[in-house]
């Protein structure tokens, strides 16, 4: 009497169960993953306004005014908003050289006593659609968003409290 053949491998059935649990558990991690990342770059960018914060306060110490230095060394003045003045590390975040930019950041001195420095999405990267928006701080420390999601949060406090931290 012959022995039954023994077949070795996987039966389509098999293949496809397989394929079907890994595509599910793929479904589940790939958004965690992503907001994850998006967390991630909030922190460096949260990180990197305060530090422009800092900057500005420094700046202030040094010229009693938020919007101009009176260039003491060639005459004249100079506006913060000019590239020589304000760090160009604070233009983009992450800082030039951790990867590409995904927000924009600018400081606007609109008097000798008041600034705001903002942050907006960069179109065309992972954080063009971001819940958070843009981001806002002044020179008293208030944080704002704007164009964020408000689908996402019930109130402009909730917003807040989950980005900026």
């Amino acid at each position: 009497m012959t022995k039954p053949h023994r077949q070795d491998g996987f039966t389509l059935l098999e293949l496809m169960i397989t394929v079907a649990i890994i595509a599910i558990l793929a479904s589940i991690a790939y958004p965690s993953y992503q907001e994850y990342v998006a967390k991630s770059r909030r922190a460096t960018l949260v990180g990197l306004l305060q530090q422009g914060q800092q900057w500005m306060e420094r700046f202030y110490t040094e010229n009693y005014r938020y919007d101009e230095t009176d260039n003491r060394q060639g005459g004249g003045k100079i506006k913060v908003t000019d590239k020589s003045q304000f760090p160009s590390w604070f233009s983009v975040s992450p800082k030039p050289g951790d990867g590409g930019p995904v927000y924009e950041i600018a400081v606007t001195a609109g008097s000798r006593d008041a600034y705001s420095i903002k942050a907006t999405r960069k179109t065309g990267t992972g954080m063009a659609n971001d819940r958070c928006g843009d981001y806002v701080i002044d020179q008293y420390g208030r944080k704002k968003l704007e164009n964020y999601d408000a689908a996402k949060f019930s109130t402009h406090a909730l917003a807040l409290a989950y980005c900026w931290k």
